[in-house]
């Protein structure tokens, strides 16, 4: 794939916090898809970036601030816990299919908090990303064993069409046939704008980025049947996607051809923190108004974010530990491979193939962000950490429940592991 990039809008000086930036040109980024690598599908993603940059003027291609992550000059540590579909996204609603039947529609499905993958549509279950550690610099570093989702296997539906023929078909919740369980493969790293507010668990503009190696163990599941009535079973399988992208900012738009000529096409905007989605953040240019005049700013929604990020599956990964939960992502993915279990001599990463090559998909996520520590001798490098910011986080402890729910994912993870290791013996 390659990555081009497209300048469009006028900057402008903007005042952020206690700290003066330059707004950058809103910046379009492309990245493009070869046939070759991904199963003859070919195509393009786009991002926006809304004119938004993070600290020290990092952007969507940069994924550490200076040297990187400084776990002695810890300054924030924060949880986000996605949270139930409120319909607010300001997404255009989008037309699905059901899995297995590709003659039954969706109609104009509202997409707030839902996954595209293909035709089908998935609804983001409950998933938590605890312990979200940020350096002084701006720098996210998260553990991959803190970073819990849940199964993907409904879609509620809420149709969104009017006039004529509204309500047909009716709102369902839909039990998906094709599951799909995300887990990290990778640590996470990435960067947050929060160190350029003086208090960053305030209502103030901010959103940042995390990249991460994950693979999707997709299932057939729940005693769905194919038309003709036969029952399908099969195991859990990996679908191993390097490098994946979150973003709280911005907006994506996927035009993928698959190799049989069908456009995977849905688009998606993220609902930066602490901002009320039914309001724009940006201004005529179509830059982020990054100060505290943002009419999208709104306390209702303090520590309200939603996030999102893009791709491809690819034809496979080079891959060390193949077929366990151990398995992590060669550094080096030059060598294409051709052949399942097939073992480079160089390092001996054996290639990973995917079964859903070529399918493009949309994450979004609504979540819950919550600041758990702030370090007593502030939280930036950029601006002083105002009082109010203590005040608040006393304010606002992490409900006990929250951590109950990281125990618990942790457990279903256990299980899920020994259940997938026994489907490969």
């Amino acid at each position: 794939m390659t990555v081009s990039t497209r300048r469009f809008a006028v900057g402008a000086l903007m005042m952020l916090g206690s700290a003066t930036a330059l707004a950058v040109t809103p910046v379009t980024y492309t990245t493009t898809y070869d046939a070759a690598r991904y199963n003859g599908s070919n195509g393009s993603i786009t991002f926006n970036d809304w004119g938004y940059t993070g600290p020290a003027g990092v952007g969507a291609n940069d994924f550490q601030v200076g040297g990187g992550f400084n776990a002695s000059r810890l300054g924030q540590k924060q949880d986000v816990t996605t949270l139930a579909p409120d319909l607010l996204t300001p997404d255009a609603p989008q037309t699905v299919s059901h899995d297995f039947t590709s003659s039954n529609y969706f109609k104009k499905a509202n997409m707030d908090g839902q996954v595209s993958f293909f035709k089908w549509a998935y609804t983001t279950p409950t998933s938590h990303f605890y312990n979200m550690q940020i350096d002084k610099a701006g720098n996210y570093f998260v553990a991959k064993s803190d970073m819990q989702f849940g199964l993907f296997d409904v879609f509620k539906y809420t149709n969104m069409r009017t006039g004529a023929g509204a309500g047909i078909p009716p709102n369902e919740v839909y039990d998906t046939g094709i599951n799909f369980y995300p887990w990290a493969m990778s640590n996470g790293k990435g960067w947050c704008g929060s160190v350029l507010n003086s208090n960053p668990n305030g209502v103030g503009v901010m959103a940042g980025q995390l990249t991460f190696d994950v693979a999707f163990d997709v299932s057939v599941t729940d005693g769905n049947l194919l038309p003709n009535g036969q029952r399908l079973v099969a195991p859990s399988n990996s679908q191993v996607i390097p490098g994946m992208v979150m973003r709280s900012y911005g907006t994506y738009s996927v035009n993928v051809y698959d190799r049989d000529g069908y456009l995977q096409t849905y688009s998606g905007s993220a609902v930066m923190n602490n901002t009320n989605p039914t309001i724009s953040p940006l201004d005529a240019n179509g830059e982020v108004i990054n100060n505290s005049s943002n009419p999208a700013l709104d306390a209702n929604f303090q520590n309200h974010v939603s996030f999102l990020g893009g791709g491809v599956i690819p034809n496979g990964a080079w891959v060390y530990n193949e077929g366990t939960w151990d398995m992590t992502v060669a550094p080096d993915q030059s060598a294409q491979g051709t052949t399942q279990g097939q073992v480079r001599a160089s390092d001996g990463a054996v290639w990973h193939d995917n079964s859903f090559k070529g399918k493009a998909f949309l994450m979004r996520a609504d979540g819950q962000r919550t600041l758990t520590f702030i370090a007593d001798d502030g939280h930036s490098d950029y601006v002083t950490t105002d009082a109010a910011a203590y005040a608040s986080l006393a304010a606002v402890p992490v409900p006990a429940a929250v951590w109950l729910f990281g125990s618990g994912l942790l457990g279903v993870a256990g299980v899920a592991r020994r259940k997938r290791a026994n489907l490969k013996n």
